[in-house]
C-alpha cells in the first residue's frame, strides 16, 4: 500500500481542515466582508475534496477494483468497501457536489452564505473522514 503517501495527504488535509474550520468559526457578516476569507475557504474546502478522492482512488485501486472517474464514484466505491459509513454517504457526496459547484464557475458571490453554512457543515464529515482512513491504515499490515 501507498501507506506513507496517504499518510501525507491526510497530514495535508488536516492542515487545510483546521484553516477552514478556523475560517467558518468567523461570525458570516465578517466572513463575506473579505475576500480573502472567502477565497481561502473555497480554495482549502476544494483541496479536501480532491485530497479525499484520490486517497480513496488509491485505497480502492489498491484492493483490485476500478479506480473511480469522479469524486461522488470514489466515495460511492469506499462505501461498497466498507471503508466510509453508508449512511455518510450522501453528505460525501453532497460535498463533491459543493466542489463541483466552486469549481465550475458557478456565482457564489451572489450566495456565499451557502457556501458558508456547507462548508461549516462538512468541517466534521471530513474530521470524521481522516479519523476513519487512519484507523483503516492502522489495521494494514504493510
Amino acid at each position: 500500500m501507498l501507506k506513507n503517501l496517504i499518510q501525507k495527504k491526510l497530514e495535508q488535509m488536516s492542515i487545510l481542515l483546521k484553516e477552514l474550520k478556523e475560517l467558518v468559526l468567523i461570525p458570516f457578516p465578517e466572513f463575506k466582508s473579505s475576500f480573502k476569507n472567502i477565497r481561502s475557504a473555497e480554495r482549502n474546502f476544494q483541496l479536501i475534496i480532491e485530497l479525499a478522492s484520490d486517497i480513496n482512488a488509491q485505497i480502492v485501486t489498491e484492493m483490485g477494483a476500478q479506480t473511480p472517474d469522479t469524486y461522488k464514484e470514489s466515495f460511492k466505491r469506499m462505501a461498497d468497501l466498507k471503508i466510509l459509513d453508508e449512511e455518510a454517504l450522501p453528505e460525501y457526496i453532497k460535498s463533491s457536489n459543493l466542489r463541483n459547484i466552486l469549481i465550475h464557475e458557478y456565482d457564489f458571490d451572489e450566495d456565499n452564505f451557502i457556501f458558508y453554512k456547507s462548508a461549516k457543515g462538512f468541517v466534521q464529515l471530513y474530521e470524521t473522514y481522516i479519523r476513519t482512513i487512519q484507523g483503516y491504515l492502522g489495521n494494514k499490515v504493510e
